[in-house]
């Protein structure tokens, strides 16, 4: 028998715009996604990409103010234990090839199975995407060097993205996200491979 996939974003994925982008096709509230909450989890920026190398079907991001390649790593937001806390995101049903797509996206995280910490009850396996170590010690060097930040729009896109489900939401995202340790940059994505 089939069984149904979700994933839980707690990020760039709970913008409802970018993952129907992302996604290839329109979702609708409550039969394609839910708002659902975490157990024993809470949100932190330690996950970076090394902005100094390419890597095969992946992306790169330059200043938008000079258009030089931004020299050092790029910061992106993770979850880490915490039983005290519950984050608020969203609950979306995939495909299996939706699924190993977004394993291939989300190269700085690994997947695990959060079905036992949901507050949804559902028929099928919950997954979210968890940061690798390596990804976490790529931030802490660049924090060391400091040379690490994180994109505006990225940033903006999250903050939105909880912003549009309301004030509870919203409370909640602020409530269970560490502070910024470094700084915002205005960033431009790149395809690697694509000028």
């Amino acid at each position: 028998m089939h069984q149904s996939n979700f994933v839980f974003g707690y990020g760039s994925l709970v913008n409802w715009d970018n993952l129907q982008q992302y996604l290839g096709r329109k979702l609708t509230p409550g039969l394609d996604f839910v708002i659902c909450g975490l157990h024993n989890f809470h949100r932190c920026w330690n996950i970076a990409m090394d902005n100094r190398l390419d890597l095969p079907n992946y992306k790169y991001y330059i200043e938008e103010q000079t258009g030089n390649r931004f020299n050092g790593f790029v910061t992106f937001l993770n979850i880490r234990f915490d039983q005290d806390k519950t984050i608020i995101g969203i609950l979306f049903r995939v495909s299996e090839p939706e699924l190993e797509n977004l394993d291939q996206r989300e190269r700085n995280y690994q997947r695990i199975d959060i079905t036992h910490l949901i507050n949804r009850a559902i028929q099928g396996k919950a997954w979210v995407y968890l940061g690798l170590e390596q990804a976490k010690n790529r931030y802490h060097e660049g924090l060391q060097k400091n040379c690490t930040a994180i994109s505006q729009e990225y940033f903006d896109l999250v903050n939105d993205a909880y912003y549009s489900l309301g004030n509870c939401a919203f409370s909640n995202y602020l409530a269970t996200t560490d502070k910024l340790e470094v700084p915002t940059v205005n960033l431009k994505r790149c395809k690697v491979g694509i000028s």
